[in-house]
């Protein structure tokens, strides 16, 4: 068949598809390798799907589960499961060991942070919701709505989606922004509008894996508790193991925010499977007759029945021990892409490692320098992507179960690509 003309006809054309000038079409993976239509060596992948594979593609003991779930059921509509019951109690101790949390159940990241954000808003009485600049959490309306405007385009809304909304900026390790001006900026607007939450990502994901100062977390849930806002957590890119360890939020010493939100690889990839996990006095609230909580494939008896067999995995292997550790290895083992005067910034907290390309000469991002880089990883059948408000950010995202020999295979690829890069630029000039 002649696909390249199926592509052009009867594809979308503004799709994500459009990343790779490249025209490869998958078709089988495992572990941290894509094999594509018509090519005989396999590709490094260092994307992962954006981390909702954190494992690897198609890992062994995650496909076990998933054959023994399939055979068992498929989906059921509004009865509580079992696997539900385990998984909400498993999350709730997760999030606090004194308190109890409760856990609504939906489909994909997007989904959860409109959840989320409704629930503030209808718990609370109260409109506004404040993110951060560089901050990425969706594209639904309500989603993209504390979504930075560089990330999404937002006028291809048709509405002003960001109304009741405020960005402040995000105090960085990576910037000159202080916290005491991010959190007197905050406070000025609890101040002067009737502001429901704030929303942060523990660590920025689409940003480009941007890390905040070590206190700034700590500092915006306790002004978020003296001023009785809500504080929702966006985990779903950074937790689950990315950065280490269960959740992001708590390696900076935050515990118990209202609601922190998963998804991407907690059902191991297979499902979308998304988690609003909030305390109980938010979700009740809301009556259960005509309730804004309910979509087809919600509480996915399908889905959760691979999330909660998932989560006993990891803690019969304790595949999160020791993962802080091991990635500060493998940042060691890159860390010849700072020597490149087109490399900045290299940065890693566990296995969420990125690193930005800016033009050697004047040291601004360069976001066609990015691309360049993108395009000769991809000659070199390693796949990476570009992110970042500025799009010149590459992450690294390898999988969770990596080896030592594997972590030297990567560094040895990515060594590769840097030469190939460098070599091309030259070329060029």
């Amino acid at each position: 068949m002649e696909y390249k003309y199926i592509r052009d006809t009867y594809a979308c054309p503004s799709d994500e598809s459009k990343m790779y000038d490249e025209f490869l079409m998958p078709v089988s993976s495992k572990g941290m390798w894509v094999w594509f239509d018509e090519q005989d060596e396999p590709y490094l992948d260092l994307v992962l799907n954006y981390s909702s594979v954190n494992f690897g593609h198609c890992y062994p003991p995650i496909v076990s589960i998933v054959k023994e779930v399939i055979e068992r059921v498929d989906q059921i509509h509004s009865f509580h499961t079992k696997d539900k019951l385990e998984l909400s109690e498993y999350f709730s101790k997760k999030v606090s060991k004194s308190e109890n949390y409760v856990t609504y159940f939906n489909v994909g990241g997007s989904a959860a942070v409109s959840d989320a954000i409704r629930l503030c808003r209808y718990a609370t009485g109260k409109r506004y919701v404040i993110s951060f600049d560089g901050s990425f959490h969706g594209v639904s309306d309500g989603a993209v709505s504390v979504t930075d405007k560089r990330l999404v385009v937002k006028d291809q809304f048709g509405i002003p989606v960001s109304d009741y909304t405020f960005s402040v900026p995000f105090p960085s390790k990576h910037n000159n922004v202080t916290i005491n001006d991010s959190l007197e900026r905050i406070e000025k607007l609890i101040l002067d509008y009737d502001v429901a939450a704030v929303i942060v990502e523990p660590v920025q994901g689409a940003g480009g894996f941007v890390i905040p100062k070590d206190s700034f977390l700590l500092e915006l849930s306790n002004l978020c508790k003296r001023k009785d806002v809500k504080l929702i957590i966006d985990e779903i890119q950074v937790g689950f193991g990315r950065t280490g360890s269960f959740f992001a939020h708590q390696q900076f010493g935050v515990h118990e925010p209202d609601i922190v939100l998963l998804s991407k690889s907690i059902a191991g990839g297979y499902f979308p499977v998304s988690a609003v996990i909030a305390r109980p006095e938010l979700y009740s609230k809301v009556s259960p007759r005509g309730t804004a909580f309910q979509t087809t494939f919600n509480n996915s008896s399908f889905g959760l029945g691979i999330a909660n067999q998932l989560m006993k995995l990891v803690e019969k292997e304790k595949l999160f021990d020791g993962l802080v550790e091991k990635g500060k290895v493998f940042l060691e083992k890159i860390a010849f892409l700072s020597n490149s005067p087109y490399v900045a910034d290299l940065r890693g907290m566990g296995f969420a490692i990125a690193f930005d390309i800016i033009d050697p000469i004047s040291k601004l991002p360069s976001d066609q320098l990015a691309k360049t880089f993108v395009s000769q990883c991809l000659k070199e059948h390693v796949i990476t992507y570009a992110c970042g408000i500025n799009f010149n950010s590459i992450k690294i995202i390898p999988s969770l179960v990596i080896t030592d020999d594997e972590m030297d295979l990567v560094a040895d690829r990515l060594n590769k690509c840097l030469q190939r890069f460098h070599d091309f630029v030259k070329l060029a000039a």
